[in-house]
């Protein structure tokens, strides 16, 4: 039996010659790329990534505290820089269903471009509409319609009140309505007076009445159609020196968009929101105020807003994502609320994205 020899001091451990490594300190040396004597995982990682079905995922087991996260986030950030960056993704609204945004699926880095030109796009509105409207220009062209209104008006009231004279009537307007006053001599008649009267003269009169009554009601029908047709004017004139102010700053953002039919298509209907919804853009901007929450926009003009949702504009290669807290609004996104007005509400620029969104 071989008896076991005693060790002497120096073989207890390896000494290593500070020569072979190369280098003064630990700072120039390059942590490695490579999974140390992990062949057969390195190869399990190579076949699971070349897999593109759906339905295939790769599990990665191991002591903890052996760097399996590290290293393997290491190895696939090596295999997706040489892959195409995914598109970008974002919501806009649906002007004809606002429960139903739109999502885009936009080229790398267009998605907060769009974000920041719509925001332009709001801002420029704002004062080339006001400025427009504050012309002399306008207000020439607004105050000939009304006076073409006024003076058909009146010319119409005019033909009423000569007929009703000629008949012994004075119309005399009320709170309530136009009334037909009966007169004699160019005095008006008292309840009184009217009694007083014989029954043929009663009688005379009140089929005298009836007959200006219909006219009347015409005259007034006629006056409530010149006043519509002034009031589509004055809308058409707004719509007109609107589209001339808004115009090319849409065209501008179409011509640089115009590789995007679907970004075209949504510029289209901003114009159309914005040409039915004058009176916002033209009042003042509101006061802000002291502490203003960060991002925080008007309210009217937030459905104008580009929500990013996910922005590859800084990204080379296919995203890696580690989500190490995984539960359902972390993968999937959320829908955040906010108060108003005492009640919660929500639209979709409050809509979050989860980390499937951003390894889309």
């Amino acid at each position: 039996m071989e008896m076991i020899g005693e060790l002497p001091v120096e073989k207890l451990r390896n000494v290593c010659d500070p020569m072979v490594i190369g280098c003064e300190t630990s700072e120039e040396m390059k942590p490695l790329d490579i999974i140390i004597g992990q062949e057969r995982a390195v190869r399990s990682l190579q076949f699971g990534l070349g897999i593109k079905e759906l339905g295939f995922n790769i599990y990665v087991a191991g002591l903890p505290g052996t760097g399996r996260t590290t290293a393997v986030k290491r190895f696939l950030e090596e295999e997706a820089k040489d892959q195409p960056v995914p598109r970008d993704w974002c919501y806009v609204n649906n002007f004809r269903d606002p429960y139903r945004p739109k999502a885009l699926s936009l080229p790398p880095g267009r998605a907060k471009e769009l974000q920041t030109d719509m925001r332009g796009l709001v801002e420029g509105t704002r004062q080339e509409i006001r400025k427009a409207f504050e012309s002399d220009e306008y207000a020439a062209r607004r105050e000939e319609t009304i006076k073409a209104f006024q003076r058909q008006r009146d010319e119409l009231f005019a033909r009423i009140n000569e007929r009703a004279q000629k008949e012994g009537f004075l119309i005399q307007a009320t709170p309530i309505g136009l009334l037909t006053i009966p007169m004699v001599e160019g005095k008006p008649l008292s309840d009184e007076e009217f009694r007083a009267l014989s029954p043929e003269a009663r009688k005379e009169i009140s089929k005298k009445r009836e007959m200006l009554q219909v006219e009347l009601k015409t005259a007034i029908r006629q006056a409530r159609g010149l006043e519509k047709s002034a009031n589509e004017e004055l809308q058409k004139l707004d719509r007109e020196v609107a589209l001339y102010a808004l115009g090319p700053l849409i065209e501008d953002l179409k011509e640089k968009y115009q590789d995007l039919p679907e970004v075209v298509a949504y510029l289209e209907e901003v114009r159309e929101d914005i040409l039915e919804n004058l009176s916002q853009f033209r009042a003042e901007p509101q006061a802000q105020p002291p502490f203003p929450l960060p991002g925080a926009r008007e309210l009217p003009f937030r459905k104008y807003e580009v929500n990013v949702l996910v922005d590859n504009s800084e990204l080379e290669g296919a995203p890696v994502v580690m989500e190490l807290n995984p539960t359902y609004n972390n993968l999937f996104g959320r829908i955040e609320k906010e108060a108003q007005f005492g009640a919660l509400v929500t639209d979709f620029t409050l809509i979050r994205p989860g980390s499937l969104h951003r390894a889309n």
